[in-house]
């Protein structure tokens, strides 16, 4: 027989109208670019130029529908109650919806905004791999306190903030893999694998933690109605695990991309000097 409990949260829809507005005008926005662009000609111009490319805008609304999945759907719901679902919930943001929206950024539509030499220098500085790494992981960290954690747990105005930092700095810190911008540009294929390297580290040292930890971290989860016959602890150990295996894998996925790239690139000068 199924839990109805689980039967209502998995039919509720969390139509928050401020995200729901955001993600509109998101699109809205990103519809209008490409249609003022049409309408002057210039599209057809960058896509022969290579500076768009017709892949950009599936990568986009695959990442705007993934964000309104972690943070509209029953998945947003469940991650009060499970902690397995809010690191499911984290995964999406971070490791799919964010290198997602960066992927369908056009660079003509970024440009513009360089324009400005204080803008360009505090995006620069932002995008510096040293500080995106730092911005991110931090955040990863801190958010992850249990203090921290449980205080947004219980504010919905604090749970809001945590997701837009996890996702905002998760923005940055895939900038230096994704960036279709010259004047901010990605870094070289061997600091590219270097950096991904380390970038997989913090977040694997929490999962352990998490995973092997002999207690409850987060005392919520031990008080509220069990689903799906998890224990607290299971259940805690099964988030850490989404942690860990999904994050390892993207991170595995982009290494073995740059590495093949990089070695496709490099191969026809290696022959050439051979001959």
């Amino acid at each position: 027989m199924q839990d109805p409990t689980l039967s209502l949260i998995l039919r509720s829809w969390a139509w928050q109208p401020a995200i729901l507005l955001g993600l509109g005008l998101v699109a809205a926005g990103y519809g209008y670019a490409f249609h003022y662009f049409r309408q002057h000609g210039r599209l057809e111009r960058w896509f022969q130029q290579g500076l768009l490319k017709r892949s950009q805008p599936w990568y986009f609304a695959a990442g705007l529908i993934t964000l309104g999945l972690a943070l509209l759907s029953p998945i947003d719901t469940l991650s009060n109650t499970l902690f397995v679902m809010h690191m499911t919930q984290h995964i999406l943001l971070v490791m799919v919806a964010a290198p997602l929206i960066i992927l369908g950024l056009p660079a003509p539509f970024l440009t513009p905004l360089l324009a400005n030499d204080r803008l360009k220098q505090a995006l620069a500085w932002l995008v510096n791999p040293f500080v995106a790494f730092a911005l991110y992981n931090i955040t990863l960290a801190l958010w992850h306190l249990p203090k921290l954690y449980e205080a947004a747990l219980h504010n919905e105005a604090l749970h809001d903030l945590e997701h837009a930092m996890f996702f905002y700095t998760a923005v940055l810190s895939w900038w230096p893999l994704l960036s279709p911008l010259s004047e901010l540009p990605r870094l070289s294929y061997p600091a590219q694998m270097l950096y991904i390297f380390l970038m997989a580290i913090p977040a694997s040292i929490l999962s352990a933690l998490l995973v092997f930890s002999e207690g409850v971290l987060y005392p919520t989860y031990a008080v509220v109605p069990q689903l799906w016959g998890l224990s607290a602890l299971a259940d805690q150990q099964a988030g850490g695990l989404v942690m860990m295996i999904p994050g390892k894998a993207i991170y595995l996925v982009a290494l073995t991309i740059v590495f093949f790239t990089w070695f496709n690139q490099e191969e026809p000068v290696g022959r050439e000097q051979l001959l």
